[in-house]
């Protein structure tokens, strides 16, 4: 949702009327931008579970919710009568009331989005699940089943056609706008001309602010979801304690007395003002959220990347193979290799080269007046 906000000032400020469907804590964000808020409903069903099934546990939990959601949804959808749908590539019951009301459509892609010309479900299937543990494969059997009998059920009742493996994580539409650059999606070169990359939406620290302490940042922050990792942190303690660097950690959901005295280099907090902080970091130390990864980016931070969660491996192998830091598997957490690699980073230029290529293409992509500009324009054909 953080990449759709200042597209819909923008529309707001070209004068469309931007009606956005949300829960409730995030009302006061969706009015600041401009829109009306309408609600889902209980934002408790929208929490996600820590899915253990791998993509078919993202499906099973998101067509439980179009089942939810679809009834009360489409009435009112009517009543509104839009003349056009922004739809979240992962929102599948967007993408069902598109089917049923029949109103063109643009898809929103915040994180790395699939294409069914690009790759079929076969494929997907053995990247996804080629080299799983046995319990993932077991918890992805279990939740196929879940999603294949949950979209039987909405299909029976709409007639819609419920999406594939493929279909479900690319959404595609008529038009397509990505808030990333070409240059860091994967494969972006094999993508069409109904793909508009725009880069990501960012609110860009406005100046840089000299630091009282003129040692080098490491900023560490695990997200705000799945960031319930004591051990983790402690590690860092470890691996950081006494380095010649200040550390920035946020510790989201455990509470930072819980994890003992921190070394003196270290400052802790629940979660950091983040653009603020890497405004001035040398090094990030990422769970590889595709808003975080893209706000270090950005500022050209190049990082280390410990995914924890579905998109986050993709995302940690791209900036990898782009040269802008590490991705990091559980054993590289020891505090041994962590500061190891941690070192390599901070020292070697052609990481902080790597996080500039791709800051340049963040820029180059044009940003939320692009985006508002391909919208209007595709809206009025």
């Amino acid at each position: 949702m953080n990449a759709t906000f200042p597209l819909v000032a923008e529309l707001a400020r070209r004068g469309e009327r931007v009606v956005y469907y949300a829960s409730a804590p995030f009302r006061q964000r969706v009015e600041s931008a401009g829109a009306e808020y309408r609600s889902y409903g209980d934002p408790e069903a929208f929490r996600p579970p820590a899915h253990t099934g791998g993509l078919y546990s993202v499906m099973a939990f998101a067509i439980g919710l179009a089942e939810k959601v679809l009834p009360g949804l489409l009435p009112e959808l009517r009543a509104i009568a839009p003349d056009y749908l922004l739809i979240d590539s992962l929102c599948v019951w967007g993408h069902l009331a598109r089917q049923v009301l029949g109103i063109p459509a643009a898809m929103l892609g915040s994180v790395f989005v699939s294409d069914e010309r690009a790759i079929d479900v076969a494929t997907m299937v053995r990247q996804a699940y080629g080299h799983a543990p046995k319990e993932t494969l077991l918890a992805a059997i279990d939740a196929l089943n879940t999603y294949l009998m949950t979209a039987q059920r909405i299909d029976r009742r709409f007639g819609t056609e419920s999406p594939n493996l493929v279909e479900f994580f690319s959404g595609r539409q008529s038009l397509n706008v990505v808030f990333t650059s070409r240059y860091f999606h994967l494969a972006g070169d094999r993508y069409d001309e109904t793909y508009r990359f725009v880069g990501p939406s960012i609110q860009a620290c406005p100046h840089r602010e000299p630091a009282s302490d003129p040692r080098p940042l490491v900023y560490i922050s695990m997200g705000t979801i799945f960031n319930r990792l004591p051990d983790f942190y402690r590690a860092c303690f470890q691996a950081f304690g006494g380095a010649p660097y200040r550390v920035l950690m946020a510790t989201g959901k455990v509470d930072p007395a819980s994890l003992g005295s921190p070394p003196e280099n270290f400052e802790l907090c629940a979660f950091a003002p983040q653009v603020q902080a890497l405004s001035q970091a040398s090094l990030f130390l990422t769970h590889g959220g595709m808003n975080s990864v893209s706000e270090a980016l950005w500022h050209e931070v190049p990082l280390l990347v410990y995914p924890q969660h579905g998109d986050q491996h993709l995302v940690a192998a791209r900036v990898a193979s782009l040269g802008a830091g590490l991705a990091l598997t559980p054993e590289d957490t020891e505090p041994p290799r962590l500061r190891e690699m941690a070192e390599r980073v901070l020292s070697e230029p052609a990481f902080r080269a790597g996080a500039r290529t791709i800051a340049e293409s963040f820029r180059a992509a044009g940003g939320p007046p692009r985006a508002a500009a391909e919208i209007l324009a595709w809206s009025r054909r």
